[in-house]
């Protein structure tokens, strides 16, 4: 099985910025780094196991997976390479399948 390449999307891209932002702002730039690469590392995982997150209810052929002990939720889709779509905070709203078709 080849490796995929992790891609992410600008809104994926925008979510890390403003989690790193908000981490710097509440503990400083070393909570910053150690939440951002709580989040990196099982997001470059997927490109050794694509198919480790279940499929996500509200959109199909999307996939949910759970990193940084439950805090996050990052929603990604496999085609060619993997899509890395939105990385949200778990407590926030869930993401609406509209916002993630958006993404297509």
């Amino acid at each position: 099985m080849r490796v995929m390449r992790v891609r992410l999307l600008k809104t994926a891209q925008l979510d890390l910025l403003a989690c790193g932002d908000h981490y710097r702002e509440i503990g400083g730039a070393k909570l910053a780094r150690t939440m951002l690469a709580r989040i990196k590392g099982p997001v470059r995982a997927l490109g050794d196991h694509p198919e480790i997150a279940p499929a996500y209810e509200l959109a199909p052929g999307v996939r949910r997976l759970v990193v940084a002990g439950g805090v996050f939720l990052v929603f990604y889709r496999v085609l060619v390479d993997i899509e890395v779509l939105h990385i949200r905070r778990a407590e926030r709203e869930p993401v609406t399948a509209e916002a993630l078709n958006e993404q297509r």
